[in-house]
């Protein structure tokens, strides 16, 4: 095989897998930086979203550039999540605002499940099966 833009792999262009070029790989990792999530740069970019995974396995110098990438839009995600509970539990973020709502919603949460527990603290009935419903497979042995 020769040396060509899809990788040495002998596709041709319009065939087979599409090119992870430079090109789609600053798509990437630019999404990637940005906040998105690593199915939706590697959309953006034209590729699967196991193509970086396999290429960061070849590619040491691309692997470095992938996880700071990652990082970086984790870092954006997190940033940009709004205060509340979800980023109390999720982001850890521990400012007033979080833990006030997180606070609120745990308490809300813990006076339902004690207002529905005398509701839903019914035994069970045990009544055995009735006339009406054939068993549903035979009982009787084959002599």
């Amino acid at each position: 095989m020769t040396n060509s833009p899809t990788g040495g792999r002998g596709y041709s262009a319009g065939r087979g897998r599409p090119a992870f070029d430079a090109t789609a790989r600053a798509m990437l990792l630019d999404a990637l930086t940005a906040g998105a999530k690593l199915a939706e740069a590697a959309a953006k970019a034209g590729v699967s979203r196991n193509t970086p995974a396999q290429h960061a396995k070849t590619d040491p110098v691309f692997a470095a550039a992938l996880a700071e990438a990652k990082a970086t839009g984790r870092t954006v995600r997190a940033q940009s999540m709004p205060h509340g509970e979800s980023r109390y539990n999720h982001a850890g973020c521990r400012c007033p605002v979080c833990c006030r709502k997180a606070t609120a919603a745990r308490t809300a949460r813990r006076a339902a499940a004690e207002d529905g527990a005398t509701e839903r603290a019914r035994p069970i009935p045990i009544t055995g099966r009735t006339p009406e419903t054939p068993p549903s497979f035979s009982l009787a042995r084959a002599s």
